[in-house]
């Protein structure tokens, strides 16, 4: 059972570093790097092009991702068939990464359309809170769940975490379509557009600061989520941490925001700014998780069998 809960934070891991690849295609400006897919300029193996490499290296690492998905999907299934929402999670996990390679085939065939990029890294995000259910899960079935008396403090946290997430999922969609639509350097300046508070009668410009005030908008939610940790802190070993890490990752990415903006988005900053952004959202999910999991022998399933616990 450990060795499949380790496994499900390796493919946590692995995620967040695909998407990090991911991020940095775009900021190359390698997503046409290989053409065609699944092979490379009708090969199995990308020419010397920078590009093509570059690009290659993603659908490496998404293939190394499936193959972990699969894995823990199968260890879910050996070990923890009496735990319903962690087996769920993962077996979902498998055919939404199926979907998620369907998209990235469809985003170079289409030659990157900024709405289906956006999805695409939508769709990543939500597969996060997937492995974050499976990972955490599994770690509260091996562990234990919540003593007496925190559930009520934990659901109040989960509650306004996940209405984070709702927010925060619109935020990433729109700034995944600013991102690729060319609308990133629409604005100079920042917190202002080109001087001024409100975009300028520009799609672009208007796309840009749509993105800036639902992110600002954020901190309403998020500022919720973090008071109910940060009082629950006393009663909750985990809440002051998580508190502590959604104030500072938040903090993070506005910050790396404002610098993307006023050095015109280099690389490491474009990649930086989204892995800020999946470590958000995996924070967030995984406050929803702890908070909201009720283990399988709190449901009256009782304690996983001993059939399925390795010796």
């Amino acid at each position: 059972m450990r060795a499949a809960r380790n496994l499900a934070f390796v493919t946590c891991a692995a995620t967040l570093a695909l998407i990090a690849v991911g991020v940095y295609v775009r900021a190359t400006g390698s997503g046409l790097g290989c053409p065609d897919w699944p092979t490379c300029h009708g090969g199995i193996v990308p020419p010397g092009d920078r590009h093509a490499i570059i690009e290659f290296s993603h659908r490496f690492v998404a293939a190394l991702v499936g193959l972990l998905v699969v894995s823990t999907a199968v260890f879910a299934w050996r070990f923890f068939r009496q735990a319903p929402v962690v087996l769920w999670a993962a077996l979902i996990t498998v055919p939404l990464v199926g979907l998620q390679g369907g998209l990235g085939a469809l985003t170079v065939e289409r030659e990157l359309p900024p709405e289906i990029v956006a999805t695409h890294l939508l769709l990543a995000m939500l597969i996060l809170t997937f492995l974050a259910t499976v990972a955490l899960g599994m770690q509260i079935e091996v562990q234990g769940g919540p003593r007496p008396g925190q559930r009520e403090a934990g659901l109040r946290i989960a509650q306004r975490a996940t209405a984070t997430i709702a927010l925060f999922g619109v935020v990433v969609w729109v700034g995944g379509y600013m991102g690729e639509s060319g609308a990133s350097t629409a604005c100079e300046g920042w917190p202002a557009c080109n001087g001024g508070i409100l975009p300028g009668n520009d799609d672009q410009q208007i796309t840009h600061m749509a993105h800036r005030y639902l992110a600002a908008a954020l901190v309403v939610p998020l500022g919720a989520a973090v008071a109910a940790a940060w009082q629950a802190r006393a009663a909750l070993p985990w809440a002051a941490a998580a508190a502590a890490a959604l104030t500072a990752i938040y903090a993070a990415q506005v910050t790396v925001g404002a610098f993307n903006v006023w050095y015109t988005f280099p690389d490491a900053l474009t990649v930086s700014h989204t892995v800020l952004a999946s470590a958000l959202w995996l924070t967030l999910s995984g406050v929803g998780v702890i908070g909201f999991y009720q283990p399988a022998r709190e449901r009256g399933r009782g304690p996983l069998s001993a059939v399925e616990v390795p010796a």
